[in-house]
């Protein structure tokens, strides 16, 4: 007999609930979305069906909500390869100095989509964003 699927985490966006799938995926823990397609046709449906669910079978939904509970605090245990060289999480641009609020030197650049899309375009004025204080301000 097949085992019933349990809702053990409901998300307003789809990709939201894609990185925790992936993550309790990687765990061994078999999942599935529900509502997943409505919601990405359409977004204001949301409310209506009661958000994207995450989805585990009752054998594993302690392991699951115990996983997702150390994801929530920041807990989780990640393995990190020593091997691998990882990318630094900002670049820092030496064209602008330093934040004017707090100094700092880990900037990032920001177009006019940035935001949205990443894009940094180069005939929109560049807007500076530091990561440390959270401060933003446009290229002079």
């Amino acid at each position: 007999m097949a085992e019933r699927l349990i809702t053990v985490a409901t998300f307003s966006q789809p990709t939201e609930a894609h990185i925790l799938k992936g993550r309790l995926e990687a765990e061994g823990i078999l999942c599935f979305l529900g509502d997943e397609q409505i919601i990405a046709a359409q977004p204001l449906y949301s409310l209506a069906v009661g958000g994207v669910k995450l989805q585990v079978t009752e054998g594993d939904v302690e392991e699951a909500l115990e996983l997702l509970g150390r994801i929530e605090r920041g807990t989780s245990e990640y393995i990190i390869d020593d091997s691998i060289e990882l990318a630094p999480p900002t670049q820092v641009y030496e064209d602008a100095e330093a934040c004017p609020i707090c100094e700092s030197k880990n900037i990032s650049a920001r177009g006019f989509f940035g935001g949205v899309l990443g894009i940094t375009l180069p005939f929109v004025s560049k807007r500076y964003g530091c990561h440390d204080c959270g401060y933003t301000w446009k290229e002079n």
